[in-house]
Formats: C-alpha cells, structure tokens, sequence
C-alpha cells in the first residue's frame, strides 16, 4: 500500500467495526473537484491573472508605440502685414513644414528598451500563472486534508461517545469508580469542541480555494486521489539545474537587456537631433512664389545627458546585481524546501510503515482488554488518544509533502508545459 492510498483506504478497520454514524455527518456529499479542474477554473477566472494578462498587452503596445517616428509640423508665417503696410495685400507668408530626424541609434534603443519591458511582462505572466497553480495546488491540499480531520475527527467523537456510554454501564453496574465516567464526559466534550473546529476550518479552507477558482465554483468537495502520486523527492542538483530555465531567471534576464538599452539610449541622447524645414513664401506685392529650406541644431552646450547615461549605467549594474543575488535566493529557497519536503516524504512513511499499524493494534488490544474487564479505562483512552494523534500525526506529514512539493514545482516551473499561457512572446 502506498502511503497516499494509506490516506484513502479504510486502514484502521477496527474503527469501522466499532463506529456508528456520527452526529456531525453531512447531508449529502457535494460533488468532487478535481485537482486538474480547480487548476484549470482558476487559470480561466482568477482576475489576477487577468491583470498580469493585461500588463501584457499594454507592454505590446508600448512596444508599438517605440517604433512610431516623430511627428512632422506644419507652420504658417506671414511677415508685412498692417501696420504700415495695407492689410494683407503686400504680405509674405511662408508655408512650411519642418521634421526632425533622430540621430542613428535612438529609434533603435527605445525599440530594444520596449521589446526588454514586453519581454518581462511575458515572462512575469508566466510566472504569475505558475504562483497561481502553486497557490491552487496548496489551497486544494489543505482543504482535503481539512476533509480528512473532519472525519477523523467524527470517528473520534463517535468513539468517545461509544466509550462514554460502555464506562456509563460499568459505573451504573459498580464495575467502575463514578469518577471514570466524568473523564469520559470530559473526553466526549473534547472531541465534540475539535470536531466543531474541524468543520469551521474546513470551511475557511473551502472559501479560500472557491475564490482562487474565481468565485463561481458553487458548493463542492475534493478528491484525494486527484492529488499527486506521493514519491521518493528526486536528487536536490535535478531540481537546481531546472532554476535557469524558468521564468523568474529569464525575467532576471530581460531586467538586464532592458537596462542595457536604457544605458544605449541614454548615451543616444546625448546629442541632439537636427530639425529640417522646407515651405513656400508667397510675395502677394508682386504676386511671386519662392521656395525656402532651413536646418537647426541644438547646440549641446548646458546639457549633454552626463546624469542620465550615469544613471542608466547604476542601473545596469542594479540590474545585474540583483541577477546575482536573486539566483543565490533562489537556491536557499529550493534547498530549503528540498529539505522539508524529504523530512516529509520520510515522515509519512514511517508513520504508514511503523508507527499507525502499532497505535492500530494497541487501540484493539486496548479495547478488547476493557471490554474483557482485564485493562481499566485509562489504557483504553490512552490508546485511543495515541491512535488519533498518530492518524492527525499522518495528515500533517502529507499536507507538508504535498506544500512543499507544490513549491518546488512552482520554483522549477514544472507546470509550464502542462499549462502554457495562450500566447507567448519571449523574443
């Protein structure tokens, strides 16, 4: 038996001999999710990926925008007009239109400048739809594991209820002290107060995962089987060489080109660029036409853009700084999860082989001793205290394996392939 099946499986058959529906059983199941289906709703209705999504294309458009060439102007000038002059009739007026013309490098720098920003907003896309399958993937976890306490936990009261009304009977018979019947009133109420705090957190996990469906889910369970396979965590230098290739490292990336293409601009800048002009004087005096042409250049005697190719330049080495640092985050991140998911996986499976067989068998000797009259009730709520912790032990150690699995998938962008963006523009 694998220890995923151990979760689903009716292991503690004693238990299904010895206990009657509980008072807290639900009306009716409502239908099973999913895991894949929960992953793909939210990808189709999560408004946080419909933000990033948004960014996206209006980085494209920025993108378009950087091409786009300066506007031409038009000018109309008229020189002799009133004064000493009559009306209009001896004035100049020119008709021009003037254009300037960016030096070599600009147009091309501000193109590398939007094409690196649409890039990081592809890229950060991608990732959000990876946190968002991450987040998914937890949220949907928790609230099986939720399901699961609620019903060990109704087993657990069922239990205690049953033991009450046994110890209730050997007091009423004067097999048992008055005082062993209060402990079970106690033990009764505990269950009931935890198994009442089951239901509410299994409540809040449910609204949790509903709202990173979108919201239009209805009323739903989970299906544990749906869950991954549980399995032996591949060696920590597999997952480390898949860092490079997702999208938080090539977002790192695009920072660095983008910078690069600041800096390029900047010194682009640095001169400025000429304006030419070409019009039309009409002489209305003598009614003649003549064609005049100019060119201006700013002279780049006050401002040369020293701040701003300094500036592009500090940023450029932010930028590759952060690089630096954000991969050294990144491994202490991966390592430390690698750790906690093996403790995990190694947890689960010494709980399933060891630890749930022995509280299991003890519970049954227990039980069957007082009931024979050879054990008295302290060693039957030992052990039935001992079994439940265990099994509770046990729900733990898979919801961290499935935690920490579900954020080493999210760090190695192992879902990428399985749920690509719909349009992906990585150039």
């Amino acid at each position: 038996m694998t220890i995923f099946k151990a979760l689903l499986c009716p292991a503690f058959a004693v238990l299904a001999l010895t206990v009657s529906p509980h008072s807290y059983a639900q009306d009716a199941t409502p239908p099973a999710v999913k895991l894949e289906q929960a992953i793909i709703a939210a990808l189709k209705k999560s408004p946080v990926l419909g933000a990033s999504l948004a960014r996206v294309e209006a980085a494209t458009a920025s993108r378009s925008q950087a091409g786009a060439l300066p506007n031409p102007t038009l000018s109309i000038e008229a020189d002799n007009i009133y004064g000493d002059y009559d009306g209009l009739d001896d004035a100049e007026i020119t008709y021009g239109v003037s254009q300037m013309v960016e030096l070599p490098g600009k147009r091309g720098s501000r193109i590398r400048l939007a094409d690196a920003a649409a890039t990081k907003s592809h890229y950060a896309n991608d990732a959000t739809r990876l946190d968002l399958i991450r987040d998914v993937t937890i949220a949907y976890t928790e609230m099986a594991i939720a399901q699961e306490d609620v019903t060990l936990l109704g087993e657990e009261y069922d239990l205690a209820s049953e033991v009450r009304n046994s110890v209730a009977a050997k007091v009423e018979a004067g097999k048992e002290p008055p005082i062993q019947k209060n402990k079970s009133e106690i033990a009764l109420s505990t269950s009931q107060i935890a198994l009442e705090r089951a239901h509410r957190t299994l409540y809040a996990k449910k609204q949790t995962l509903y709202a990173l469906m979108g919201g239009h889910a209805g009323d739903f369970s989970v299906d544990l089987e749906s869950l991954p396979a549980i399995t032996p965590p591949q060696p920590l230098e597999s997952y480390r060489t898949r860092l490079l290739q997702t999208p938080d490292a090539q977002s790192l990336n695009a920072d660095i080109h983008q910078a690069q293409a600041e800096l390029s601009l900047e010194r682009a800048n640095a001169m400025p660029d000429p304006t030419f002009n070409v019009g039309l004087k009409d002489m209305r005096e003598d009614n003649t036409q003549a064609l005049v042409a100019g060119v201006s250049f700013p002279l780049p005697v006050f401002n040369i853009n020293r701040a701003g190719v300094a500036r592009a330049g500090h940023e450029l080495n932010a930028a590759k700084l952060d690089q630096h640092s954000t991969q050294l985050l990144l491994d202490t991140t991966l390592t430390a999860a690698y750790s906690a998911l093996s403790n995990a996986y190694n947890e689960a499976l010494t709980l399933e082989d060891s630890v749930l067989p022995g509280a299991e068998e003890a519970f049954h000797f227990a039980r069957e001793g007082y009931e024979a009259g050879k054990f008295d009730y302290l060693e039957v709520l030992d052990a039935q205290r001992t079994l439940f912790d265990a099994r509770r032990q046990f729900n733990t150690a898979i919801l961290d394996y499935h935690r920490e699995r579900a954020v080493i998938e999210r760090m190695t962008a192992a879902h990428a392939e399985q749920h690509p963006a719909k349009e992906s523009h990585h150039d």
